[in-house]
């Protein structure tokens, strides 16, 4: 990846309850993290990874 994303993660919790709770851990666990941004999807509409050929 290149620009603005150092890393990564996709994560599946059960709620925005557990959501908070993991991200509350990540950003208090990790020196140093002090830029986060987070993005959510509610519910997954398609997931593939075939590629058209």
């Amino acid at each position: 990846m290149a620009g603005e994303y150092d890393y990564m993660m996709k994560v599946l919790v059960k709620d925005m309850k557990h959501f908070d709770q993991f991200y509350k851990k990540l950003v208090n666990r990790v020196d140093g993290l002090n830029n986060v941004t987070s993005t959510f999807a509610m519910e997954s509409l398609k997931y593939t990874t075939a590629l058209p050929l």
